[in-house]
């Protein structure tokens, strides 16, 4: 069945498309997703909704944008979490993929526990001025967060002309954000085109 969403998606698209990718804010709104039994397929039907869970699936993802407009950048911000499994991942987006990366190890901070670490690697800088330095080279930029401080880089770009849609997901947002830009989606209804569902991996106890 044909995805309404998709068609209103092709509409807001302007000739030249950026597509920056804020990686942690995106893969916590895509974990947080309950799967729904009528998405999931058939060999993954002997286990329970807890038992399942969403992850981006970045091949179909770049084959779902490529075929709706003139892609000219995608780029991925991430933490580098220094990991043979993760570097694999990234060496896949780079090489296979042709994303753009921009990476950096995770900051530890004090305030926290070893059961509760607290360590991020924030990208709103980063992106920021890239989406400003190339400002001449793309006419719409989609950008994957739901981070609020993006709240002010939104107002610049459309006030330069550019069209900006945000992909977010209900809870996950700043309510800041889906006003401000030019359109707002919500990654649940995209999740066909998407995303993958998959077992979740059990942890192993130390």
């Amino acid at each position: 069945m044909p995805n309404h969403y998709t068609e209103k998606l092709k509409i807001a698209l302007k000739k030249r498309v950026f597509i920056y990718i804020d990686a942690a804010n995106l893969e916590r709104s895509v974990q947080d997703m309950w799967v729904s039994p009528k998405d999931v397929p058939d060999d993954l039907k002997k286990f329970t909704a807890d038992q399942l869970r969403y992850r981006i699936d970045y091949q179909k993802f770049k084959e779902y944008f490529k075929s709706l407009a003139d892609v000219r950048e995608v780029k991925f911000y991430s933490a580098d979490f220094c990991n043979e499994q993760h570097g694999k991942f990234l060496w896949f987006l780079k090489k296979v993929l042709n994303f753009k990366l921009e990476t950096k190890p995770l900051k530890e901070y004090l305030d926290h526990t070893p059961e509760a670490p607290h360590r991020k690697a924030n990208f709103d800088v980063e992106l920021s001025v890239d989406a400003t330095y190339k400002l001449n080279e793309y006419d719409t930029l989609i950008l994957f967060s739901g981070d609020c401080d993006f709240e002010y880089l939104i107002k610049f770009l459309k006030g330069h002309g550019k069209v900006v849609i945000v992909f977010s997901r209900v809870g996950h947002v700043a309510k800041e954000l889906p006003p401000a830009s030019s359109y707002y989606f919500d990654l649940i209804d995209f999740r066909n085109e998407l995303l993958k569902i998959e077992e979740k991996k059990q942890k192993i106890p130390l």
